[in-house]
């Protein structure tokens, strides 16, 4: 293929149209603005068609738990395909605490390297980080193969959630030394668990809208502290579409277009990247989501701020 070929194949619409967009602070390879999909089994073919679209909006694919089911041979055909398009390929957390609970950490490590994946996740979804030093050290294992490390704070449910007071009040010091003792052991990111998130600060308009003075000002506290451009902030790919995407459009609120955001769908990544661009309406919030940036008076300025 020649420059040219690369460069029109390369070409959105919106580029071939004269179409200006409200733009991202970076391309890929990016440190902010990050997203991460779930791919809960979709066919290869599928696969290759979203990524030829909006690959360049893709940084990191999680392969959900159905993949356990799929032949080898396919997984591994699919993780190259994402590997073409630059994207990190993952297992699911619960692969890793699977084999965790088998005693078979790290030879599921190296069968991970083996079969292709380039990142690895540890999560604590079914135990607690009691044992804080076995976890650093499986992080420095991960590394020594050459794996791009995510951690995980918060549990899907509430029960021995370490970081949780309650279903919906966070332990914002504990909360904060987790992130930091991952970040310090050397994961590039850490995932914020989104059902934590979700029922902290909600995720339809209304719940959001009454917990904004509680539960988002302890997300924004933990924000600060721990840094913004570090935390993947999880919308749960398990609940409907819509939930997903006014947690989305919240967190872009918060936090601006290139805020990190994970567990979005594959099959969704389009109208993420648009809610991230402020060109996609959402329901619910009035003006706030009618098109921002298309209504704003300057599109330069910072349009999610309404």
């Amino acid at each position: 293929m020649t420059l040219q070929e690369i460069e029109s194949a390369s070409t959105t619409l919106a580029e071939r149209l004269g179409i200006s967009l409200p733009p991202r602070n970076e391309t890929k390879p990016r440190t902010t603005g990050v997203t991460m999909v779930m791919d809960q089994g979709w066919s290869c073919d599928f696969v290759a068609g979203m990524l030829a679209q909006f690959g360049g909006c893709l940084d990191i694919a999680k392969l959900w738990d159905p993949h356990l089911l799929a032949p080898a041979a396919e997984v591994e055909r699919k993780i190259r395909a994402y590997h073409e398009a630059d994207v990190i390929v993952q297992p699911g957390g619960i692969f890793l605490e699977m084999a965790r609970r088998q005693g078979k950490e790290r030879e599921a490590l190296q069968q991970f390297a083996d079969i292709g994946f380039t990142g690895i996740e540890l999560s604590s979804t079914t135990a607690t980080r009691s044992d804080m030093e076995s976890e650093l050290a499986l992080i420095d294992y991960a590394k020594e193969l050459g794996f791009t490390v995510m951690g995980e704070v918060g549990r899907k449910f509430d029960g021995g959630d370490e970081t949780r007071l309650t279903a919906n009040v966070i332990d914002v010091e504990t909360t904060v030394q987790e992130f930091e003792a991952l970040l310090e052991a050397g994961a590039w990111k850490v995932y914020w668990e989104g059902h934590l998130l979700r029922e902290v600060m909600g995720d339809d308009p209304d719940t959001i809208r009454s917990r904004a003075g509680a539960g988002t000002s302890q997300v924004l506290e933990v924000a600060r502290r721990v840094g913004t451009e570090n935390i993947v902030f999880e919308a749960s790919g398990l609940r409907p579409r819509s939930n997903r995407q006014w947690l989305q459009f919240w967190l872009v609120r918060l936090f601006g277009p290139d805020v990190n955001i994970g567990n979005a769908r594959i099959e969704e990544l389009a109208s993420l990247e648009a809610i991230r661009r402020g060109s996609h309406p959402i329901f619910g919030f009035g003006d706030a989501g009618n098109y921002p940036a298309l209504r704003a008076h300057d599109p330069d300025a910072k349009w999610w701020r309404g």
